[in-house]
């Protein structure tokens, strides 16, 4: 069971989703948000280009917060 890897992951940020979109990462489905009908999750397909895409986003976004804070 550890093994097993999830096909899919959701991501529920737009920005986040944005830039995996231009980084050329695979979307299998979108769907409204069940706590906020407004608002729209994106379904991504869990390879690896989308893991490496996804690390190196999340590293810029710690980074820019990081350098907000010092200021």
């Amino acid at each position: 069971m550890e093994n097993m890897k999830k096909e899919a992951k959701l991501v529920f940020n737009m920005g986040v989703a944005r830039a995996l979109f231009k980084a050329g990462c695979t979307a299998i489905d979108c769907k409204p948000d069940r706590a906020n009908p407004d608002k729209t999750v994106i379904v991504f397909k869990n390879d690896e280009h989308f893991q490496m895409e996804f690390e190196r986003i999340n590293k810029e976004i710690a980074e820019a917060k990081a350098a907000e804070e010092v200021q």
